[in-house]
């Protein structure tokens, strides 16, 4: 096996983790609000916040994978947030599983603009595809957590389905250590905290990429509550439904990736963006709810996980190389941290109304997110 392919298999294997710490709680959902005696719309509060700590912390682990090592900040990234999941044993109620998220966010905010900067050295050509494979190998992960996720908190209880994750992340941090990639680190040097923002474009990478963050957050967390409570699935059915949208994901990752390097990045977001947006219609007016969720569960899962290398590439190529880190981590704060507000904006509509009118939300946002990607297109045709 050659080495970047065993560089790209650890950090696909370590990116599904980071992700998978949080698709613990979609497939549980309606546990947790019972367990804990709380609303969808206090559950909501809390993973906003947790977000909004994901994001933030991303703009402190990009700079510091410049400054410190990528290899170095990713694995104390996944081994302290695997180990903040043990705060969920002792979660009796709404605060100390809002110290457990909190905990959990933070340490893994550092992962992804770190692992993306590190791929952007390592793979200088084909970068997009490289990104692809990164994301897709997380992907296959992340498409079995909410069904195991979903086992194991049915059966012996959620605390532990967070816990699993949280142990696997820990052995994943001490297999990182065999990664060994020459990095050109610069501690000592000052940290260009605001040239970053005179980057030619970039704001219009990151209005797209808080849009993005918006609907695709408010979706994660309330598909599987959505398909029980507007749909009629069972609870195990909507868990399977969510990891099918991964599986999808994995070909959309893969697709996204190659067609970037070949037709152009914009190109993709674009096409990507018509998807999500067709993929919420069919969901929300096709008579037929059992048909609407399968093309939803098809169309979304290829066009949404499409335009992330995409995306990822995009930055890295507007970016110059010395901003690199930092241009990543103001990417995920957008995303992860901005666009997290989402899931108090659902949670509230469901409390007041009903997931169906949280969904008309996503679909809103997400039209909103095709018009961006033609503006993008029109200033960066690559």
């Amino acid at each position: 096996m050659k080495k970047n392919t065993g560089i790209l298999l650890i950090l696909g294997a370590a990116h599904s983790l980071n992700h998978s710490l949080f698709l613990v709680l979609p497939p549980l959902l309606e546990n947790m609000s019972k367990d804990l005696n709380v609303s969808f719309q206090n559950l909501g509060i809390i993973v906003t916040i947790s977000f909004l700590i994901y994001g933030v912390g991303s703009l402190v682990g990009g700079p510091l994978s410049d400054y410190l090592g990528g290899v170095k900040v990713a694995r104390i990234s996944v081994g302290l947030s695997g180990a903040s999941t043990l705060v969920f044993l002792l979660s009796k109620d709404l605060v100390i599983f809002g110290a457990g998220m909190f905990l959990t966010a933070l340490w893994a905010s550092f992962y992804h603009p770190t692992s993306n900067n590190l791929l952007s050295k390592i793979f200088a050509t084909d970068t997009a595809g490289a990104m692809g494979v990164h994301g897709a190998a997380g992907s296959v992960g992340q498409m079995f957590t909410p069904m195991i996720a979903y086992l194991l908190g049915t059966q012996i209880g959620w605390r532990y389905s967070f816990v699993f994750f949280g142990a696997l992340s820990i052995l994943t941090a001490l297999v990182m250590g065999q990664i060994h990639v020459p990095e050109d680190v610069r501690v000592g040097e000052k940290v260009p905290l605001l040239e970053i923002l005179k980057v030619p474009n970039l704001w219009i990478l990151l209005l797209f990429n808080v849009i993005v963050g918006l609907y695709a957050k408010g979706i994660e967390m309330f598909f599987p509550t959505f398909l029980s409570i507007n749909r009629g699935f069972s609870g195990q059915l909507a868990a399977i439904s969510n990891s099918l949208v991964l599986f999808f994901g994995v070909i959309g990752q893969f697709a996204g990736g190659r067609a970037a390097d070949r037709y152009g990045s914009s190109q993709v977001m674009l096409v990507s963006s018509l998807g999500v947006l067709a993929s919420l219609l069919f969901l929300l007016l096709l008579p037929l709810h059992v048909i609407g969720v399968i093309i939803f569960i098809v169309i979304y899962g290829l066009a949404y996980f499409s335009h992330q290398p995409a995306m990822t590439s995009l930055v890295g190529v507007v970016s110059p190389k010395n901003l690199t880190g930092m241009a990543y981590g103001m990417m995920f704060f957008f995303a992860f941290g901005l666009g997290s507000v989402s899931t108090t904006i659902a949670g509230y509509l469901a409390d007041v109304f009903n997931l169906e009118i949280g969904f008309w939300f996503m679909a809103l946002l997400s039209m909103m997110g095709l018009i961006c990607s033609l503006i993008i297109l029109k200033r960066l045709r690559r």
